[in-house]
């Protein structure tokens, strides 16, 4: 995860939130293969900055998808 969280800080626009909310969704229960997925974005596109990284987590990794269930998620969803 180290190296994961080190790739996030040198994406072009980081700040902690990014990093907060990035690692936030990777683990939450069941998201953890989408790690993968986002650092795959990163190394592919490397010049995507941090609104990019988060776009691409929220468009198309199912990220609604974690929330459409619970309310509680949906909450914490609408709040980021």
């Amino acid at each position: 995860m180290e190296d994961f969280r080190i790739l996030l800080r040198n994406v072009d626009g980081y700040y902690d939130g990014f990093e907060h909310a990035v690692v936030s969704y990777i683990k939450m229960p069941g998201n953890d293969y989408k790690k993968d997925i986002i650092e795959e974005f990163i190394r592919t596109n490397p010049t995507a900055n941090s609104s990019d990284v988060l776009e691409y987590m929220i468009n198309d990794t199912g990220f609604w998808d974690v929330y459409s269930n619970n309310k509680a998620n949906a909450d914490v969803a609408r709040a980021l």
